[in-house]
């Protein structure tokens, strides 16, 4: 998926993770690009080595898809992180959590897409 404009209505998006971050938010930035947000809704990221715990808090109803680039730019090529497309948000208010592995040493940065409906990748 290229850097172009997407059709989703997007929340809080986007935080980048140094390679030098070891854990927690430790050298991670928020980068928001918002379109007609349904809701604003903060993605955490945490990171200990080559492991990234990414939260947020659901809404009952909504589906959510975590993005990811290992680029910053207009150039960045955006892909659907396997295993958290389509999460459904089943109880307002609870956390939802999916996991990723990266090399220790290298850069990635996160999107949340929620909406109304599932996306079709």
């Amino acid at each position: 998926m290229g850097g172009g404009v997407h059709r989703w209505r997007i929340g809080v998006l986007a935080l980048a993770l140094g390679g030098a971050a070891l854990s927690g938010l430790s050298g991670c930035k928020t980068i928001r690009e918002e379109l007609q947000p349904i809701r604003e809704t903060t993605l955490t990221v945490a990171r200990s080595g080559g492991e990234v715990t990414l939260s947020w808090i659901g809404m009952r109803g909504m589906y959510y898809s975590v993005m990811y680039a290992d680029a910053r730019g207009a150039k960045a090529r955006w892909n659907f992180l396997p295993g958290a497309v389509n999460v459904r948000g089943l109880v307002s208010g609870e956390p939802i959590v999916v996991k990723d592995r990266v090399e220790p040493a290298k850069p990635r940065y996160y999107r949340l897409v929620q909406d109304g409906k599932p996306l079709v990748p």
